[in-house]
């Protein structure tokens, strides 16, 4: 699974039960096994070339977010809006694809983009810094609910197994895969093959869980040697292909979404709705996200 995505999971998920009252530890999870270095910024404008550093640790993040008074946070899906090149190829690349955290406050809606840099000791290669600029409009897309979003996924695995499964495909080691993601959606106790610690131990439902263990399991989208090289000479055979990735990767990518937005806790403020759609802020923070 996508590094940047899974911390992205750990974050909302165990920054909102924080928030609700829950202890949490994020200082041995694994979405942070590689980094190095941590960063929590605030920027003004996009512009902006330096941030005002507010915390250089996850509980300090989270002991910010409550004294401004914080209330939910949230895994921020944007829409692609390349042409050159497919997302489910992009995201392969770290930094490639955009995704951020929403914060609600009291006086609006504080987006987090983090922003990955090579340079550390090589078993820890990753600093990482979250920048944050703030907006009248909260991002958010709707909640689904967990029965719509696993029996979508469910379709989907399934398609992607058969596929893997055809003579002309011969891919039996990813039919295999897409199988135990099958399994993991009716499992009691379901735990994906990475990052399973992205969750809390409460505030998720067990079909939140079945979820995004089988979305973890099934995020084949790589570089060598991932689902996305495999390679066909024959035209339709190669069509079929791209068209299974790409449904693939967006009911992955949507199940992981809607799992890790899915928190519940007694007295919980209610989901805001989607004023804005995601993509519609992506417009002249290309250069936020890379400097």
């Amino acid at each position: 699974m996508n590094g940047e995505l899974a911390q992205i999971v750990a974050l909302v998920a165990h920054g909102n039960f924080f928030l609700n009252g829950g202890k949490t530890d994020l200082s041995a999870n694994s979405t942070f096994q590689f980094v190095s270095a941590l960063k929590f910024a605030r920027y003004k404008t996009n512009q902006d070339k330096q941030g005002l550093e507010i915390a250089a640790s996850v509980s300090d993040w989270f002991a910010f977010l409550r004294s401004i008074k914080a209330t939910r946070l949230w895994n921020i899906a944007f829409g692609w809006q390349r042409k050159d090149i497919p997302e489910y190829i992009a995201v392969s690349s770290s930094g490639s694809v955009s995704m951020a955290i929403q914060v609600d406050l009291p006086d609006g809606f504080e987006l987090w983009y983090p922003q990955w840099k090579t340079g550390a000791p090589e078993k820890k290669p990753w600093n990482v810094e979250y920048r944050s600029l703030m907006f009248p409009n909260s991002y958010i897309r709707p909640l689904e609910k967990m029965d719509f979003v696993k029996a979508q996924l469910r379709k989907t695995l399934s398609l992607a197994e058969n596929f893997s499964r055809r003579p002309d495909v011969n891919a039996g080691n990813w039919a295999a895969c897409f199988g135990k993601s099958l399994e993991l959606l009716d499992s009691s106790t379901p735990a994906a093959p990475f990052h399973s610690d992205m969750l809390p131990a409460e505030g998720y439902s067990l079909e939140a869980r079945q979820v995004l263990a089988a979305a973890t399991q099934a995020y084949v989208f790589g570089g060598m040697g991932s689902w996305n090289d495999l390679g066909f000479k024959d035209s339709q055979t190669r069509q079929e292909y791209e068209k299974v990735t790409k449904e693939l990767y967006e009911d992955v990518k949507f199940a992981i979404v809607m799992a890790s937005n899915s928190f519940e806790q007694p007295g919980l403020k209610p989901v805001q709705p989607n004023t804005q759609p995601a993509d519609g802020i992506l417009n002249g923070l290309k250069g936020f996200f890379k400097r």
